[in-house]
Formats: C-alpha cells, sequence, structure tokens
C-alpha cells in the first residue's frame, strides 16, 4: 500500500558549473531552473564569477527526480534541459550524489 505514495526512484543531487553569456542574469536563470521538470531545488554554490571575455561561471547544486537509474542518462536529461535555456553555454558535472564524477577520466561536459 505504502509503495503508492513514495517516490519510485530517490532524488538525486548533481554539483554542475554553468558557462554562461556575458548578460545572463543568475537570479532569473535559477528560477528558470527551477521549473524545469522534476527539478526539486537549485542553490548557488558560490558568487559567480565572470570573465574579461563576458563569460561567467556559475556554480550550482541540483537535486531533481531522474527519469532512469542510469547515472549518465540522467545527467544528460537534466543537463540537455538547462542547456535549453537562454544564456547556458555549457554544463560541466562536477559531481553526483556527493562523488567526483567523470567519463573515461575527462569532466562530463554538455
Amino acid at each position: 500500500m505504502e509503495s503508492l505514495y513514495k517516490l519510485e526512484r530517490k532524488l538525486a543531487a548533481a554539483v554542475v558549473t554553468l558557462k554562461l553569456e556575458n548578460q545572463t542574469h543568475v537570479p532569473d536563470l535559477a528560477t528558470k531552473i527551477r521549473i524545469l521538470p522534476g527539478v526539486a531545488v537549485v542553490g548557488q554554490k558560490n558568487k559567480v564569477a565572470r570573465f574579461m571575455d563576458g563569460d561567467a561561471l556559475l556554480m550550482l547544486s541540483i537535486k531533481y527526480l531522474p527519469q532512469t537509474d542510469e547515472i549518465y542518462g540522467s545527467l544528460k536529461e537534466i543537463s540537455d534541459l538547462i542547456k535549453k535555456l537562454p544564456g547556458v553555454k555549457s554544463v560541466t558535472v562536477e559531481s553526483f550524489n556527493k562523488r567526483k564524477i567523470t567519463l573515461k577520466g575527462q569532466k562530463i561536459i554538455f
């Protein structure tokens, strides 16, 4: 009976670094991420790093409900949704469920 009320999967926690265009408004972007399907919590990890070329780096902690148990697939899915938002150039995955994560020894970048 209880299974009707429980989530099929546990929330996944990812720390990602977003490469942003110059004019991207961070509070609005965080709001847009919060309303993406499956996203539960979005928090800023540290101050936005802005560079001379106008780009910026934003590190976020995102908790979301994955559609699949496959780690890479679930990260690709959430990253693709984030990348479609205006102002986001790329998504780099720093960690997944508090563990550093790489693919063939390289950082995962979408």
